[in-house]
């Protein structure tokens, strides 16, 4: 090709490229599951400059790093004393954040924690603990971010243990080391369904494991007794109060035979029991653990049952459980057995429902209306939550800031605002407390300090947070809750 012919070509392409530019969605279009942007004419000849979020106050703000950091933290009250010792907040590190990461109250009515502030007072003296019920989406898998608040509650009002973890994760856990034998199998209400077994029995934690076949019941068992198990073991890694357990609950159920179950620590036997055949939830507890010393439970059948989750909890304080949901924008609350959630609910009795929510809804979001009516969505679950819990707070972490391609450039999410503003609206119309996560962490555009952050505070996703972000957010959170908690002991010494 000639040159002539080179160059009538190239600007026919540039010229092409420029019209499509022109012509397409700002904020992208979301195809296959992927967002599609091109940037204009001015983004490439002109691009601008975008400003810098300044996130130095969260930077600056300090977070306990390490498994070392615990109950001896200077800001720390000792539980047997966090009855008595009026607490103190000493917020200098706040400003300027503390208007930012304040707590949204229904009707700026801030007595709706009072409740809950009042049983924590008397956290350490109960004889089993009060319950903290962390549901979220990926954000919090793995034990981020609830790791952090755990410590935190633990810290100041006592207690200890990791609270309900699955038998099996699709990420490794923060906290404690899952080691299994036999052939357990995940089921998850966000998983695949197996035909002929479509049924919402997936508890709190929203998933189950098996180490028999799923089968239903019209097919005869084969009669071979089959073994699994599990050991349970703190890290190394994890806030010291996570090895602070007394006792061990397993929830669990239908299963059409005897079922045998034992539970040890160092190969002494300290639990060994049959459980009937049922067709209900079962809850098996043993007290008298060692602290810190690894759990092992074995299970002996040839139908294996349902196990909803095992709980490593202290018998008094605060046990914090962490339920993260990858993929989930909540709707699966819906789908899930309320027969089975009652009796689990009835049985941990939480005294606070924290839903951290509203990520995944936003690559299906193209319009102020559909932001709209997510929110109106949200507020149905704080709704069916307040249902399910009646004694409960309830706290809603908004969405974080998310951002995507614009031009040369990373933006936030195109409605990520409207999302947050609606949920907001409609969880406080509901009675729920709403802690807005997007303003904490600076607002629009503010992802990208995170990641650019020395050492990054979020992934290069410009999604998710790192585990410096994690603890950053955790801070952030309690920073905001210790403050309510602290005003109103004020007012009511």
């Amino acid at each position: 090709m000639s040159p002539r012919g080179t160059f009538i070509f190239l600007l026919a392409v540039l010229s092409t490229l420029a019209f499509l530019g022109a012509l397409w969605p700002a904020g992208g279009v979301h195809f296959a599951g992927i967002q599609w942007s091109l940037s204009g004419p001015k983004e490439l000849l002109w691009p601008e400059v975008q400003e810098r979020v300044d996130i130095s106050a969260i930077v600056a703000l300090p977070t306990d790093t390490s498994a070392l950091d615990t109950l001896a933290t200077a800001a720390a009250i000792p539980p047997d004393s966090a009855r008595t010792i009026a607490f103190v907040l000493d917020s200098s590190a706040l400003p300027p954040l503390d208007e930012r990461i304040r707590l949204h109250h229904p009707n700026d009515d801030r007595t709706v924690l009072q409740p809950l502030f009042a049983a924590l007072r008397q956290a350490a003296g109960r004889g089993k603990p009060i319950r903290v019920l962390h549901f979220g989406d990926s954000q919090i898998e793995g034990d981020r971010i609830t790791s952090y608040l755990r410590h935190k509650f633990q810290a100041r009002f006592g207690g200890g243990g990791s609270g309900l973890v699955p038998v099996d994760d699709i990420v490794p856990s923060f906290s404690v080391e899952r080691s299994l034998t036999g052939d357990w199998e995940r089921h998850t209400i966000l998983g695949k369904r197996i035909k002929d077994l479509v049924h919402g029995r997936y508890g709190v934690l929203t998933n189950y494991a098996r180490f028999t076949p799923a089968l239903p019941d019209s097919v005869e068992l084969d009669g071979i007794i089959q073994e699994a198990g599990i050991r349970i073991t703190p890290l190394a890694r994890a806030y010291r109060s996570v090895g602070n357990y007394d006792r061990c609950r397993i929830f669990l159920g239908h299963h059409r035979n005897v079922v045998h179950w034992e539970l040890a620590q160092e190969g002494t036997t300290l639990h060994s029991a049959d459980l009937e055949p049922s067709d209900a939830l079962q809850i098996g507890e043993v007290g008298g653990l060692r602290p810190g010393v690894p759990v092992d439970i074995t299970f002996r059948a040839d139908d294996s049952p349902e196990v909803y989750g095992i709980s490593l909890e202290a018998s008094g304080g605060v046990c914090v459980d962490n339920i993260g949901m990858r993929g989930s924008a909540a709707y699966e609350f819906t789908a899930l057995d309320a027969t089975l959630l009652r009796g689990m609910f009835a049985a941990l009795d939480p005294r606070l429902v924290i839903l951290q929510y509203g990520g995944n809804a936003m690559p299906d979001i193209s319009s102020a209306e559909q932001a709209s009516r997510y929110g109106s969505f949200f507020g149905t679950v704080v709704q069916r939550f307040k249902r399910w819990l009646p004694n409960a707070a309830i706290i809603v972490i908004g969405p974080s800031d998310m951002s995507i391609k614009g031009g040369e450039q990373f933006i936030t999410r195109p409605f990520l605002e409207e999302v947050n503003t609606a949920m907001k609206q409609s969880c406080l119309a509901s009675g729920a407390v709403y802690w807005d996560l997007y303003m904490a962490m600076g607002g629009r555009n503010s992802m990208v300090s995170w990641v650019e952050a020395e050492p990054p505070l979020a992934a290069t996703d410009y999604t998710h947070f790192s585990p410096q972000g994690a603890r950053k957010v955790g801070e952030l959170f309690w920073s905001a809750f210790i403050n309510d908690f602290a005003a109103t002991s004020k007012e009511n010494p």
